[in-house]
Parts: C-alpha cells; sequence; structure tokens
C-alpha cells in the first residue's frame, strides 16, 4: 500500500501539543534536558511568529499524525537589501522517516520563502551529520563557501563584557 504524501501546513497554537513531543524526540537526540514547562515555551514560541522575523514553524503530518517540523526565522539584511530566512532546525520523528517528510518539509519552506517575499534561504548541519550532508546532496545542494561562528555559555557572556577569549593561534 502507497503512504499518502505528507501535508505539511504553518504549526499555529492549535499545533502546540502536536510539536511538544516532536520537540521531545529532537531533544533526546540531540542529549538536550528538557521538561514539559521547557517543551511547551518552545511549541509556544514557534507558533507566535513576531512579525517578518518569526520564528516560523511549518509541521508536517503523516497519515494525520505528527511526523516532524522546520524551523524558520527571518533575518535582514539578505541580498540587495531584503529579506533571508534561516532555517533554523529540520527534524523528522524516527518513525516518519523515509516517508518523503524531509523532502516535503523543505519544499513547504522554499514556497514559503518564496510566498513571503524572502530572498534567500541559509541553513547548517553538523560536519558529521553525514546522513543530512547526503539528503541535502541528493536535493542537489552543494554547501556554501562559508564559515559558521558560535558563542555560548560563559564565552557569550566575557564577550559581552569585553572579556573575549584568549586568542588561539590558527597554525
Amino acid at each position: 500500500m502507497i503512504e499518502p504524501a505528507p501535508i505539511v501546513a504553518q504549526a499555529d497554537p492549535a499545533d502546540r501539543a502536536a510539536l511538544a513531543p516532536l520537540l521531545a524526540e529532537m531533544g533526546r537526540y540531540y542529549a538536550e534536558g528538557l521538561d514539559d514547562s521547557l517543551l511547551a515555551r518552545a511549541a509556544e514560541a514557534l507558533t507566535t511568529p513576531a512579525g517578518r522575523a518569526g520564528p516560523f514553524c511549518l509541521i508536517a503530518r503523516c497519515n494525520g499524525m505528527p511526523a516532524g517540523f522546520v524551523s524558520l526565522s527571518g533575518f535582514f539584511p539578505a541580498f540587495d537589501f531584503t529579506w533571508g530566512l534561516l532555517l533554523k532546525d529540520l527534524f523528522v520523528a524516527e518513525a516518519a522517516r523515509g516517508t518523503g517528510t524531509a523532502r516535503a518539509l523543505m519544499t513547504a519552506a522554499m514556497r514559503f520563502a518564496g510566498d513571503g517575499g524572502y530572498t534567500r534561504m541559509d541553513w547548517t548541519t553538523d560536519a558529521t551529520n553525514s546522513r543530512a550532508r547526503r539528503f541535502y546532496a541528493g536535493l542537489g545542494v552543494a554547501p556554501a563557501d562559508k564559515v559558521f561562528y558560535r558563542m555560548t555559555d560563559d564565552a557569550l557572556a566575557a564577550a559581552a563584557e569585553d572579556r573575549w577569549p584568549p586568542r588561539r593561534d590558527p597554525g
């Protein structure tokens, strides 16, 4: 029997209960500590966009069941001082992998960008995530020639006080 194609729609407050178990599964995948109140706040944030910057969330369902989601945030400026989108997370529940859900979410994200007048979509994946890299390559998307930087926790707080981390010798 052929499974029906995943159905993707922009998540709204009525989807919060469906997003919570997907967020919990993603949290377990990334070994993040997630309690029910944190999951509820995350689902609320993903379904309460703050204008053009978002965040936005598209949720996929297979046979009426939550199967995955993509989270997006707008940024400015992009090319020619237009708006772009950052695809922050693409997550498909383990039970829905291999159903076309990831492709449906990517297609819907690109449609969301075009319909919203966004001119660019950027995203990252861990260098060690070979499955994601194969998936994006299978869509015909090559990695951009960019280097990604991140500051968190104590280093972020220190830099905010102009106490930057010690310089590392690049050689």
